[in-house]
């Protein structure tokens, strides 16, 4: 039991939702930021509606989900309306509302105008610059926000891709652990199982239901609702593999010994974690496939004597791995290639500002790496930059902030942020300098990961 304290000790187990009807600040935590990427002005029009049995509390959810999804999607932000603006859209004539001139004047390089007619939603997206009109139409509604909720992020991940042609990620889920004292009196002290949430933390529903200590959940890529994660109800932590739908873990690597950490790589085809079968906590590869779980044997990819690996995080295109080590005394991040045969690779320190970092996450577009380090005694979020080889810190404040994982569109942050009596999710992005609280509710929130949509 020793090295797997040790090992969460020395890695990431940190371990605050608002509904999507409030705009959230935080005052908690300072992000700071050099962007050049200013967020361009949208202007949402009031909701209208008629035609409708849609009571007002429903109509300013849905209107206000829309705000928030494209307040933070960290391409622009949502302007404040004004009498003029509003007065402006009201024209009949389309030509007259969409007025290029006006709408430069007014200072809005993009308008979304939204119209409720029965139980259709029905959204016109109008670029100034262009002066082009795009439609969103026939948008199904029924009146329950747990499923419209999933239309609305669908129709603002439609807006960002018209406007900025790629992918949003209104529409993706985040799977996170959620620990609690243990109501049985079995001799264990807590309980945790893995949940999963909105972007914006609402949905948030139980995955597994254990009754053991589940953590480190990680979403499977590609569309896929798949995941591993780590449990203990076999008494040891073993790697298993789950679904969301059904939440039932399968045991995949047969290895003795504790295994804790998974990585997936972005092509789905290897596993790393960290397992002590040989005695040292070391750093391990595994051939997997996402239908039969492992291929072939485990190998040993690095190991040193007297130290501990933990946490790692794969490159993008699957050939290589960054991961922690104490080898050189301190927790420090190495980079280590995955695709040599024979002589083993040596790994490469990256980390250097900081003598305590932790928790690394590669960015899907493989230009950066996310990790926690102790800062003036608090771990606080880092950038890693591979191509200026700068560390840059992003978080300040109080609260241990760790077990950072970046979206699919590298721009986007999700990590807990921990004190002595709670651990709470938070999500930033890289343009924006506010961190937005996503979770609330009992329960220490540790471990998220950004999944799929």
């Amino acid at each position: 039991m020793r090295i797997i304290v040790t090992i969460f000790t020395l890695l990431c187990v940190s371990a605050y939702s608002l509904s999507a009807q409030e705009i959230p600040t935080s005052q908690e935590i300072r992000v700071h930021l050099s962007t050049d990427s200013p967020l361009a002005p949208i202007y949402v029009s009031r909701l209208k509606a008629d035609a409708t049995d849609f009571d007002a509390n429903f109509i300013n959810q849905i209107d206000t989900l829309l705000q928030y999804d494209l307040n933070y999607n960290g391409k622009t932000r949502v302007a404040q309306r004004a009498p003029a603006k509003e007065q402006q859209l009201l024209q009949k004539d389309k030509m007259a509302a969409f007025n290029m001139v006006k709408w430069k004047e007014f200072g809005i390089p993009y308008v979304v105008v939204g119209h409720i007619n029965n139980h259709s939603l029905n959204v016109s997206l109008f670029i100034t610059e262009t002066g082009s009109l795009k439609h969103f139409q026939d948008i199904p509604l029924t009146g329950d926000m747990l499923q419209d909720r999933r239309q609305i992020h669908r129709l603002a991940d439609g807006i960002y891709k018209a406007l900025f042609q790629t992918d949003g990620i209104a529409a993706t889920r985040i799977l996170y652990a959620v620990q609690h004292k243990n109501p049985k009196a079995d001799g264990s002290q807590w309980v945790s199982e893995i949940w999963e949430c909105d972007w914006d933390g609402a949905s948030a529903r139980q995955i597994t239901k254990e009754g053991s200590y589940s953590v480190s959940p990680v979403a499977l890529p590609h569309k896929s609702d798949k995941f591993l994660y780590v449990s203990y109800k076999l008494g040891q932590p073993k790697i298993y593999l789950a679904s969301t739908h059904e939440g039932v873990g399968k045991k995949i690597v047969d290895l003795r010994g504790n295994q804790l950490l998974p990585a997936v790589s972005p092509r789905r085809d290897k596993i790393a974690f960290i397992c002590d079968a040989g005695g040292r906590t070391d750093l391990f590869l595994q051939a997997f496939n996402p239908e039969k779980g492992e291929v072939g044997k485990p190998v040993q990819l690095f190991s040193y004597p007297h130290s501990t690996q933990a946490s790692p995080t794969f490159s993008p295109d699957g050939q290589k791995l960054a991961f922690v080590s104490d080898k050189d005394g301190s927790p420090r991040i190495y980079v280590i290639a995955t695709n040599q045969i024979g002589k083993r690779p040596a790994p490469v320190l990256i980390t250097k500002q900081n003598s305590e970092s932790s928790c690394p996450s590669w960015s899907p577009d493989g230009s950066k790496l996310a990790y926690s380090a102790k800062t003036n005694g608090v771990r606080q979020i880092w950038i890693y930059d591979f191509e200026t080889k700068e560390e840059k810190q992003l978080t300040s404040g109080s609260g241990h902030k760790e077990n950072p994982s970046w979206a699919q569109d590298s721009l986007h942050l999700v990590f807990n942020s921990t004190d002595a009596s709670s651990s709470e999710l938070y999500v930033i992005n890289l343009n924006q300098p506010e961190a937005v609280k996503i979770s609330k509710g009992p329960g220490k929130k540790h471990f998220p990961t950004w999944g799929t949509k």
